[in-house]
């Protein structure tokens, strides 16, 4: 049960990265820029949550920030918990 609930908070983690990634993309946003909007120098803090093997990821005040930059929604961003 535990090893099942890990995967699906992964499989959560990961579609949230894929949804910003997305939506940055949609926008032709930089990782450089994106990492600016958060409050970081480096596009090195991006591309580590966006290739997920660093054990970096977006948190609330990251959404919050790259939502409002975006002028959409924070559920946007976040996968529904019940989503196969």
């Amino acid at each position: 049960m535990y090893l099942e609930k890990e995967k699906a908070l992964a499989k959560f983690m990961d579609q949230i990265v894929e949804n910003v990634k997305a939506e940055r993309k949609k926008r032709k946003v930089s990782q450089l820029k994106l990492a600016q909007i958060l409050g970081h120098k480096s596009p090195n803090y991006v591309a580590k949550i966006e290739t997920r093997k660093h054990g970096v990821h977006y948190n609330l005040e990251h959404l919050y920030k790259i939502a409002s930059e975006f002028e959409i929604e924070v559920s946007v961003l976040i996968p529904s918990i019940n989503q196969k």
